[in-house]
């Protein structure tokens, strides 16, 4: 069994944002006041970067690098769409060491999914990808399944067909 939760169905639609001029004490109101790590920063009509409770702290207090929202914004936006898999966008989170992807659906901007987002609706998930980031094995490897073993429950990678159920390691050793 693959995921296929969609990007689309657990990401936050309501975006909170914010001018490349404004101050970083503004933004970072923002982000107490409404309980969340990150503010797009648009331009005229496009969205020019984001903000993150990292680039405020990091870029910000402990470097004192600016006073605008533009002097600390990340601008190499990392971005997936709505039709993505949430099992994708862990990837891509892990593999770029970031929390949020804004969504764009044909150029326009229509939600953000946060590693919190993807937690809450498939752990297992979240929790195998990021064991095997710890262990160093996590490859770009976008073709790899994750799937969960029919005869114990867990999710795994290595899952292959054994006397017609779809078995993990563990399991198919106990056959």
């Amino acid at each position: 069994m693959k995921f296929n939760v969609l990007v689309g169905e657990v990401m936050t639609r309501e975006i909170k944002r914010i001018d490349s001029g404004d101050t970083i004490e503004k933004v970072a109101k923002i982000m107490r006041d409404e309980r969340i790590g990150s503010v797009i920063v648009m331009g005229e009509k496009s969205v020019k970067g984001i903000v993150t409770t990292r680039d405020v702290v990091y870029k910000h207090v402990a470097s004192k690098h600016g006073s605008t929202v533009k002097d600390i914004m990340s601008t190499n936006l990392i971005t997936i769409a709505p039709s993505a898999t949430v099992e994708e966008a862990a990837r891509i989170m892990i593999k770029n060491s970031i929390e949020k992807l804004p969504v764009f659906d044909r150029g326009r901007l229509v939600g953000i999914i946060t590693t919190n987002d993807i937690l809450r609706v498939e752990p297992a998930v979240v929790e195998l990808l990021l064991e095997k980031f710890k262990l160093g094995s996590m490859k770009a490897n976008e073709d790899e399944d994750i799937a969960e073993c029919e005869s114990c429950g867990n999710f795994s990678d290595d899952i292959q067909e054994t006397d017609g159920s779809w078995l993990c390691a563990d399991c198919r050793m106990e056959k």
